[in-house]
């Protein structure tokens, strides 16, 4: 923020050194200057902050939105990034193939299971190769946030709270990021998808919306709801888990 020096009056400095000898009466202050619109330069960089911001908080967050092949997604997650804790519960519903899934991971240990039927399986994060898909799992960017951090394009102010813009969703590389918090949407061949993100009064993230316009097909919408910034968070090992099967980490 750059500092503004402002002259004062001499007949206002009188007024206030020798009050007994000025007859005249003080103007009235001057009203702060308004506040700059933000340019396009400033809000992209004032999102990304915001962004960078978030990514070394603590969070509960609900991802929600519709999929290609008619499916809907639902999701619940808890991330301590300093403790390396996350929790997460989805739900794929419609299509032709539903699922749902638990995922726990503490450090390089990892639960996994089916349902609420289900055993939890363990397996050692150590042993899993980098290119299993399913089973791998990212301490530096464990919900997709860092890389939608830094496939953003370009940002528009439209109130005190709310952004929109551009970002570009495939990213750096072939690893999904969207939706933030449910990575699971590869894209090919679609430079830009629009975004909306809204923050609250203390800088939080708080909403993450994206917009994909395939060729083929209905827009898909998928919302990621950020609360409880900061707060702590009791994600412990669930009791009774099974070892995973060495063909696991082949």
């Amino acid at each position: 923020m750059t500092r503004r020096l402002v002259a004062l009056p001499a007949a206002v400095c009188l007024a206030v050194l020798l009050p007994t000898a000025c007859t005249s009466t003080p103007p009235a202050p001057t009203p702060p200057p308004p506040r700059p619109t933000p340019t396009p330069d400033t809000a992209r960089a004032d999102v990304i902050a915001a962004l960078q911001r978030s990514q070394a908080a603590t969070i509960r967050y609900v991802v929600r939105g519709n999929l290609p092949e008619g499916q809907y997604v639902t999701c619940t997650g808890a991330l301590a990034p300093t403790t390396r804790r996350l929790q997460t519960a989805t739900a794929i519903t419609g299509g032709k193939f539903p699922s749902t899934g638990n995922r726990i991971v503490i450090g390089t240990d990892e639960y996994l299971r089916d349902s609420a039927k289900d055993d939890w399986i363990h397996l050692d994060l150590k042993r899993v190769k980098p290119d299993n898909p399913l089973l791998h799992f990212d301490w530096t960017d464990p919900t997709g946030l860092k890389r939608f951090t830094a496939a953003i394009l370009s940002a528009e102010q439209i109130d005190p709270h709310t952004y929109s813009g551009k970002f570009n969703p495939e990213g750096k590389a072939a690893d999904p990021f969207i939706p933030v918090g449910a990575p699971s949407i590869v894209t090919l061949g679609m430079l830009s998808a629009s975004y909306t993100i809204t923050t609250n009064a203390q800088g939080w993230v708080t909403s993450i919306k994206v917009q994909l316009a395939p060729t083929k097909g209905p827009k898909l919408t998928l919302t990621t709801t950020l609360t409880a910034h900061g707060s702590a968070l009791n994600i412990t090992a669930p009791a009774g888990a099974k070892e995973a099967a060495d063909f696991y980490y082949d």
